[in-house]
């Protein structure tokens, strides 16, 4: 059998009555307390003058039916200053008209709803519902006190995606325990080394290791803000820039040849393609061998992130380096040189094996509620949505 005081958490409180209507069960209580403190002096009195008006309050739904809870505050008489009062109501906030519960609830509805699915499942309005997720989520954003509590190393992951378009923003989380800790606005520099700089000294120290994507403006902020730090570059990102530049040359060579050149077949891993694509690829190779250094490359980039120490998968970078700097091709030298740029970065890799897998997961949810929500027009309640989902 079910207790009503911890379903409604109205502990203090007895229910008196419940009332079944239609489309809401209406619970009456009164507190079991005989006493309330005083205001003005704080002093606790016993002497009852009478109640204040009857007061109903949303407090969440059981089984999709909402629930009231109804109640007629008392009213003392202090025995040390004769002050009149009405006591206090732990359920809610002054005159407010549903309890904390209810607004959880509401707020929690919009995790995998839109705001007019939550605005006509519990008749509130899309500002008293933005109000609402302002007040639930803010306390959310960048809280490391788990991590504080837990007194562990951690690794942070820094990543950034789409808002709309080329809009991006920057997802910061805590990779070991899988944990997104906050959203920024967009992908400045400034505003990432603000935030970075807010972490109490304790959480600083207890980050081991930072997992960022090829970007500069990441690296410059976490080497001035985290200059002890080991910065490790996302071997995601380093494949996906080498598909990138396949992608682009192959683009380039489309608008001259006005002919289609298929892209999943230069961007699948080479080991997954069956022996007819190995044929097709082999073909493709062969009318258009521009292509044929940018292919080996990735694969070969592929192939150094299996090695097994550092200084393996070293001397693999450097071989390739030095194989993409002695092409005649500018698209070539310039990846060269990009690996050359981040090779340190890039080997730190081998340190723990740290990647952004956890954040491009994040991302992916993070785009599922854009459709479910259909799309987002304000950047801040686009945040607010992620960190109540996740």
């Amino acid at each position: 059998m079910w207790n009503f005081n911890k379903v409604l958490n109205v502990s203090g409180w007895q229910i008196i009555k419940v009332v079944k209507e239609k489309d809401k069960t209406i619970f009456l209580l009164k507190q079991r307390r005989v006493t309330a403190d005083c205001p003005k002096c704080k002093k606790a009195t016993k002497i009852f003058h009478g109640y204040d008006k009857t007061r109903s309050i949303k407090n969440g739904t059981i089984l999709g039916i909402l629930c009231v809870l109804k109640f007629k505050p008392r009213r003392f008489r202090c025995q040390n200053c004769l002050s009149v009062f009405t006591e206090q109501i732990s359920l809610l906030n002054n005159r407010q008209r549903v309890t904390q519960n209810h607004k959880i609830e509401v707020i929690f509805n919009l995790s995998d709803r839109s705001f007019s699915a939550g605005t006509k499942k519990y008749k509130v309005s899309y500002n008293t519902q933005r109000r609402w997720l302002d007040e639930l989520v803010k306390d959310k954003l960048f809280d490391f006190k788990s991590e504080e509590k837990k007194d562990k190393p951690f690794v942070l992951g820094i990543d950034e995606v789409s808002f709309a378009g080329r809009e991006m923003v920057t997802t910061i989380g805590n990779i070991t325990d899988h944990h997104l800790k906050g959203i920024l606005n967009s992908k400045r520099k400034d505003e990432l080394k603000k935030v970075i700089r807010s972490f109490s000294p304790k959480v600083k120290s207890l980050i081991s290791e930072v997992v960022i994507d090829m970007c500069p403006l990441y690296l410059m902020a976490v080497k001035q803000v985290l200059p002890n730090t080991s910065i490790v570059v996302d071997h995601f990102h380093v494949i996906q820039d080498a598909n990138k530049r396949i992608d682009q040359a192959r683009y380039i060579l489309q608008d001259i040849h006005k002919k289609k050149i298929p892209r999943y077949i230069l961007t699948k891993n080479k080991e997954d393609l069956i022996s007819q694509q190995i044929h097709y690829l082999a073909d493709i190779i062969k009318e258009y061998p521009e292509l044929h250094m940018f292919y080996v490359t990735k694969e070969r980039l592929r192939e150094m992130y299996r090695s097994k120490t550092k200084e393996e998968a070293n001397k693999q970078l450097k071989l390739i380096i030095s194989t993409l700097e002695s092409t005649d091709d500018g698209e070539l030298i310039s990846c060269g040189r990009t690996l050359s740029r981040w090779g340190e970065y890039i080997l730190n890799y081998w340190h723990n094996k740290s990647t952004n897998g956890f954040m491009e997961g994040i991302h992916n949810k993070m785009k599922l509620i854009k459709r479910i929500s259909f799309g987002f027009r304000n950047k801040k309640v686009f945040i607010q949505k992620i960190m109540l989902s996740v």
